[in-house]
Parts: structure tokens; C-alpha cells; sequence
């Protein structure tokens, strides 16, 4: 059997996989399950593998990670792709019947015109594994502790955990994993004492507390995150964003703009601006022209390897004040 699977989201591809591996062979070794990925193995390869005979088997499942070529916008150099398309073409007119080729691409489109997809199409099975919508997440949350992991979770641990996985279905199942690893019912302390917020969540955080004059906890808040292994030079990016856009919504607020006109032409929510806005006579446009001067030189001089990024970047959350 021939297959494509294809989606965004690479665990539900490797469920996917691991159901056909379940239902077509009794028990897997390496000779009757054999895993290859582009770019570090030739196609022509490949093909020699499907056709050779499952000795000492019934059925042989091969799988090829990152097939890039089942899409319409990959480029290939004329000269440095030693790889035969052909032999694979030929291959998927007349596959070996022993043998299972699983082609797998982690992208949400894919060139349907191709004769792989065509021939795939017409002899085997096409996956397109589209991820959790954000209406779908509640319900997918709840059915997956209690059907997968047969773990109980509070509505309000629901809430958070989808909060902080971010749409994120490869990382709400390793924090599923976690969660049901430390107790068979959690609760919302047990997210917020196991799970991490998004950086960007974090980094906002900073940002808050350096304009509140709380240095201290910003501090504090930046050596919590050294150890999940957070750069620096990530958090001075994203501190320079936000300080980006607060000059704007303060400059178009005093330009004589209204919540709603800010946002729009922002692109933002209202509340954000509402948020941003509270800032608006505590730090003056100038302070934040020379806060993003700071922030350019903090990241330049990381870069260049001139100052110690960890002890650079808390001295500057140090020595920040609006006065």
C-alpha cells in the first residue's frame, strides 16, 4: 500500500503512522520497519529498499520522513540533486505488494497536480491531518486525558493548560505526558505549577514590570526563565517589539485617535491599547526612542560577542528607571 501524509502538526503525524504500524505488522524490529529522512538519504535508495523482500516477514513498512518533493515550491539545483525521481515514479505504478511506502511532509498544502500525489491518489491513501481549531480545543483537552491517558482534569485546568500550550498540539501532548505522570487528577494549581507560560507571555511580563518600576521582579522573572534555557538576545527582541509599540499606540493616542481607531490601524486588539494606553503619561516618547537605542546596543553588543549576554542583558533590567 502506498500512502501520503501530510499536516501541520508533526504528532498527529506520527499517530497516524504508528496506527498503520499497529494494524499491519504484529511487532516491529528493524528489518520490517525501516524509518529514512530527506535530505539524508537518495531516493533511488529508498526505492531499492521498498523492493527488496521482507525476508523472514510477512509485510515491511518504510517510512520517509520530510518529503519535500510532494510539494509545488521546492527547488531543486540542476547539478547537486543527485536524487532519481524517476526511479520513484516507476515505483508507485507497479509497488511492491509486501511492502507499505509511507511519504510523509510536515506542510498544510501540497502540489495535488504531481504524478506522486496522482499515482499515490489512485493506488493508496491520502492523510491530510489538519490541526485542533480553537473551538475544538476544550473538547479535545478533556477527551484526550480521559481517553488517552485516563487521567480526570478540572474545567479551569482545561482553561489554562489550553492557554499556555498555544495552539500548540506537539507541546500539549509532552505536557499531557507531564501532567498525567504527576497526578491522576489535575487541577488548575497543578498546570500552573507544572507548565510554562509562552515566552512571549513572559516577556510581556518584563516589559510590564520594568514600566511599574518593579526592576526587582523583572530580574527575578529573567533568572526563572535561564532555567527553561531562554536567550537573552530572544528576550531583548521581544522587549524591543513591545516598546515599539507602545510609542506607537502613544503617539497616535495623542494624535488625537480613539481606542478603537488605534487598534485598527495597529492591527491589535482594543485591549491591548487599553492596556498600553495606562502607560501614557508615566514614560515620555523620547525615554522610549533612547529605551530602543539601549536595546539595539544591548543586542548588537550580544551578537558581536563583546559582553556576557546573561549578566548584560540583567543589568540592564537593573539599571532601567523612568525618572
Amino acid at each position: 500500500m502506498l500512502y501520503i501524509i501530510y499536516g501541520v502538526q508533526s504528532v498527529m503525524i506520527k499517530n497516524r503512522i504508528k496506527k498503520i504500524v499497529e494494524e499491519k505488522l504484529d511487532f516491529v524490529d528493524e528489518l520490517n520497519y525501516v524509518k529514512f529522512s530527506m535530505p539524508d538519504v537518495l531516493i533511488q535508495d529508498v526505492v531499492d529498499e521498498a523492493n527488496y523482500l521482507p525476508l523472514g516477514y510477512d509485510h515491511k513498512i518504510i517510512v520517509l520522513e520530510n518529503a519535500t518533493f510532494l510539494t509545488n515550491t521546492r527547488k531543486r539545483n540542476k547539478g547537486e540533486d543527485k536524487n532519481d525521481y524517476a526511479s520513484l515514479i516507476s515505483y508507485l505504478k507497479n509497488p511492491n505488494e509486501d511492502t507499505d511506502l509511507i511519504l510523509t511532509l510536515n506542510s498544510d498544502t501540497i502540489d495535488e497536480k504531481s504524478d506522486y500525489y496522482k499515482l499515490i491518489k489512485d493506488k493508496g491513501k491520502i492523510f491530510q491531518l489538519l490541526g485542533v481549531s480553537k473551538e475544538q480545543w476544550d473538547t479535545y483537552i478533556y477527551r484526550y486525558f480521559n481517553e488517552s491517558l485516563h487521567v480526570r482534569i478540572d474545567k479551569d485546568a482545561i482553561t489554562e493548560l489550553k492557554e499556555r500550550i498555544n495552539d500548540d498540539l506537539n507541546l500539549f501532548v509532552n505536557e499531557a505526558a507531564k501532567l498525567a505522570l504527576y497526578t491522576d487528577h489535575i487541577t488548575y494549581e497543578d498546570v500552573c505549577l507544572l507548565v510554562n507560560k509562552p515566552l512571549d507571555e513572559n516577556s510581556y511580563q518584563i516589559f510590564n514590570y520594568l514600566l511599574d518600576n518593579k526592576n526587582g521582579e523583572a530580574v527575578q522573572l529573567f533568572r526563572d526563565l535561564q532555567v527553561e534555557s531562554v536567550e537573552p538576545v530572544t528576550l531583548v527582541s521581544m522587549l524591543a517589539n513591545q516598546f515599539r509599540l507602545l510609542y506607537q499606540v502613544i503617539f497616535l493616542s495623542k494624535s488625537g485617535m480613539q481606542v478603537e481607531e488605534v487598534a485598527k490601524e495597529l492591527k491589535i486588539k482594543d485591549v491591548r491599547v487599553k492596556i498600553m494606553k495606562r502607560y501614557m503619561y508615566r514614560i515620555t516618547l523620547e525615554q522610549i526612542l533612547n529605551t530602543l537605542d539601549s536595546l539595539y546596543e544591548l543586542d548588537y553588543n550580544i551578537k558581536s560577542g563583546q559582553v556576557d549576554r546573561f549578566l548584560a542583558f540583567e543589568l540592564f533590567l537593573i539599571k532601567f528607571n523612568l525618572n
